[in-house]
């Protein structure tokens, strides 16, 4: 049964992918590699080439390392389910989701349920334990990283513990948002903070204007 096919995208074999690859690529293909694929990209513009080129390097090498996760890359990339006919402007918003992410992780950190209690002076023969628990309780929230649950740093307060707004928040936004949608709610400017300011920017200062942030929300995701 042949492969099927997806207009924008052919896939070479045999001794065209051999002269494709040393040709246009300027790579060898040993005779080990003789089964070797090499797989062409159409793109409309040299913008829209650089992006592929992007996206594809950065799925191969997750492939590389994790065959079979073809679906955890595509859900990593991708905030539909829907992973084909991707338009454009989706694939603009998969970048800026990227780049969300990165600044949320490099302004906040990412942490393991270990960081946690060590920031929380936790002493547990369990160091997962205490974390565990305050997610469970409602008290934190987790997003996926790279297939490991890591916990927003912004959630917690200088003693280590969950800053009491983050429940709130959780409570009125309940399942509306994924996690990682909530995550990059409280790193985004909101309208509701005069369109400057970031929820995490006053959980401390006026934590009761960021819970009516969210509830505002909340009422515009049911809308």
């Amino acid at each position: 049964m042949s492969a099927p096919t997806t207009p924008g995208i052919a896939t070479l074999k045999g001794a065209t992918a051999a002269k494709v690859a040393k040709d246009c690529l300027h790579l060898k293909v040993a005779p080990r590699q003789k089964d070797q694929l090499v797989v062409a990209v159409a793109a409309s513009d040299a913008t829209e080439a650089a992006e592929l080129v992007d996206l594809i390097t950065a799925a191969k090498s997750v492939l590389g390392r994790e065959r079979g996760t073809l679906e955890r890359v595509l859900q990593a990339l991708l905030p539909a389910k829907s992973y084909t006919n991707s338009s454009p402007a989706v694939l603009e918003q998969v970048q800026r989701n990227a780049e969300a992410r990165a600044q949320l992780a490099d302004e906040f950190g990412l942490l393991s349920s270990g960081d946690v209690a060590k920031l929380a002076g936790s002493t547990a023969s369990n160091p997962a334990a205490l974390a565990n628990r305050w997610r469970t309780e409602g008290k934190v929230f987790t997003v996926d990283d790279a297939g490991s649950q890591r916990f927003p740093g912004f959630q917690f307060g200088k003693n280590g513990r969950p800053l009491p707004v983050i429940a709130e928040i959780l409570a009125a936004i309940g399942e509306r948002l994924t996690s990682w949608e909530l995550a990059l709610w409280f790193t985004s400017s909101s309208d509701w903070l005069g369109g400057e300011l970031r929820p995490v920017d006053v959980l401390d200062s006026d934590p009761e204007l960021v819970v009516r942030a969210a509830s505002a929300l909340a009422g515009e995701l049911l809308a």
